[in-house]
């Protein structure tokens, strides 16, 4: 094949990568876009959205490729799970199978708000939670279980205002939702379940 040399006039591109579509909060609890939000979400799309403590960063569990790229865009380590995120905790027997009598009382108690549970699975433990935010709510609704972890970069502090996302993860995800207003910006306490006492992993207070 014959090579092309480049012209002398011909300018290195400087394009950058373009960032995700974002999407108002407000704006996207309506009915276009929030079935266009779905839609992303339900074919394998990464979205950083607004919960009831942090901006999150996810994908549908049914698409392993598209949590493994939520690894890397956080460089995150690979010995440290993304806990799961449903909308009731009802939905939470698919996942750890029929939990005892107690746990379901804790579910019931602490869900839907800012306490994610470890709880045993034949697959192993899984942390879960149901948070108290309306689209994030309606969202989870619609796709079913998300891997979500914090929008930020492993090892950094997650972050409750939109401005203070990362902009290279936002270059790498397919739609983020914006809130005005700041979120709590504090993560979720961390309650594991799966011995006989209740082990608190992480307190936010």
């Amino acid at each position: 094949m014959k090579k092309i040399s480049a012209s002398k006039n011909v300018r290195p591109s400087t394009e950058r990568a373009p960032k995700c579509d974002i999407v108002r909060v407000e704006d996207a609890l309506s009915g276009e876009q929030f079935d266009r939000i779905v839609d992303i979400v339900k074919s394998g799309g990464i979205i950083i959205f607004p919960t009831d403590t942090v901006y999150g960063i996810g994908a549908s569990i049914k698409f392993k490729d598209s949590i493994e790229k939520i690894f890397l865009l956080k460089k995150r380590p690979r010995n440290k799970k993304i806990g799961l995120l449903i909308s009731s905790w009802r939905e939470s027997s698919h996942l750890v199978g029929r939990v005892s009598q107690r746990v379901r009382m804790l579910m019931k108690e602490y869900w839907p708000g800012p306490v994610t549970l470890v709880l045993s699975s034949r697959a192993g433990t899984k942390a879960l939670r149901v948070p108290n935010h309306k689209f994030a709510l309606k969202l989870l609704s619609a796709v079913g279980p998300m891997a979500v972890t914090s929008a930020s970069i492993s090892g950094k502090k997650a972050t409750g205002k939109f401005s203070s996302v990362d902009s290279g993860l936002l270059k790498g995800v397919d739609i983020a939702v914006k809130e005005d207003k700041a979120l709590s910006g504090v993560p979720s306490s961390i309650l594991d379940l799966t011995g006989g006492e209740i082990e608190v992993l992480r307190d936010r207070e």
